[in-house]
């Protein structure tokens, strides 16, 4: 599911006589309404926030690997005195009003399995949240395009978690927050974790090895053959240590819970069975091949291991859930306000709406007098998606 978290189209806010024809409700999932009111609200916060939108057009960016880009949330006509933004693209309400769907089929789904959300796991979603924007906003920093203000909103230093969330309504805030929190916690249910304390509790208490803190010393290698030869000299009695120090000026060394180490490394480095000084097999990471070594364990306390452990109850459940909102997607009843498209089950998607054929338009040259009467800008047709 698409992970960027936000976002519709504005009904342009001077328009009092043409929003008494619109439909109150953008969509409605399963009879539960996404209103007008909730899409006004959500892109006019998008709207005001430029490292928001720097937020999220990153994170497109990258999790595309650079084919795609978040559409602009802007369309023409924006009036400038405004408190809302009268217009925005087709392509981008397509787009975040398919995500806020997919978001409502989350809660019905969280609403099923009488998933609860505790002060604690909002506390804990809050950092999360605040952690993955500035990941993202460290990753592209460190890209070519760095430099682009679409990306970087033109900051010298990459943007943190808690300066672009500080520029956000805290209403919207707690709305991110609250539906990250439903999400992990649906997620931690599904992996039969359970959600509450004592559930996760309980989980460290059956997988208490996998939250064990761990030393570990690690050598990287640019091919397969200098690590297989690396480890050659280490069967033939040679130090580890050593090797690993030549290798990297001083060998990397570190303590962290087991978790947080074997859940970035692929499964088949196998570092939970690896006996203790003992050199694991070339574990491919990043284009280069590392060898470990693990040097001491030790039972860690749950109050120290927590955010691993909620972590690994997630993913265990992660696969679980997506099936889970597959199977919702499938069978959801959904109805879409024509002005945004068409709900299309079988992709699960929003289709946009299509312009009309010139010879559908019922003289075309006064609706566009007309059109420039409402937009100050004198621009703007169906396909920019203006609203009103």
């Amino acid at each position: 599911m698409k992970r960027f978290l936000v976002l519709l189209l504005l009904v342009a806010g001077g328009l009092a006589a043409a929003a008494l024809v619109v439909p109150s409700n953008a969509a409605t999932v399963n009879g539960k309404s996404i209103t007008q009111n909730q899409l006004n609200s959500d892109v006019t916060a998008v709207a005001k926030s430029a490292d928001y939108q720097c937020y999220l057009s990153s994170q497109e960016y990258l999790e595309s690997s650079g084919q795609a880009e978040l559409p602009p949330v802007d369309g023409v006509g924006q009036l400038t005195a405004s408190p809302t933004h009268a217009t925005a693209t087709t392509a981008f309400v397509g787009q975040y009003l398919d995500t806020e769907i997919g978001h409502q089929l989350v809660l019905g789904i969280a609403a099923q399995h009488h998933v609860a959300i505790t002060a604690d796991e909002l506390k804990t979603a809050r950092t999360d949240l605040e952690q993955q924007i500035t990941a993202i906003m460290t990753d592209i920093s460190q890209t070519a395009e760095a430099h682009v203000t679409q990306f970087s909103c033109g900051a010298a230093q990459a943007l943190s978690g808690s300066q672009v969330l500080a520029t956000l309504p805290s209403s919207f805030r707690d709305q991110l927050v609250r539906f990250d929190a439903t999400s992990a916690a649906l997620e931690e249910d599904l992996g039969g974790a359970g959600s509450t304390a004592a559930d996760l509790k309980a989980y460290f208490d059956t997988h208490r090895p996998m939250f064990d803190t761990t030393c570990f010393t690690v050598a990287p290698y640019t091919s397969l053959s200098d690590a297989q030869a690396a480890l050659a000299k280490v069967a033939s009695g040679a130090s580890f240590a050593s090797i690993a120090s030549a290798i990297t000026g001083g060998g990397p060394q570190g303590c962290d819970v087991l978790y947080g180490i074997t859940s970035e490394l692929p499964t088949s480095a196998k570092l939970q069975s690896l006996a203790l000084n003992t050199v694991s097999a070339p574990v491919a990471f990043n284009g280069d091949y590392l060898l470990i070594e693990i040097t001491s364990r030790a039972p860690t306390p749950y109050v120290t291991a927590k955010a691993e452990v909620q972590r690994a109850a997630e993913t265990a459940g992660g696969a679980k859930a997506q099936a889970a909102i597959t199977r919702a997607e499938k069978q959801a009843v959904v109805s879409v306000n024509p002005r945004y498209g068409t709900w299309a089950r079988t992709g699960a998607e929003i289709l946009p709406p299509t312009s009309p054929v010139a010879s559908d338009v019922l003289n075309s040259a006064v609706n566009a007098t007309a059109q420039k009467a409402v937009n100050p800008l004198g621009s703007g047709t169906s396909s920019t998606g203006q609203s009103g």
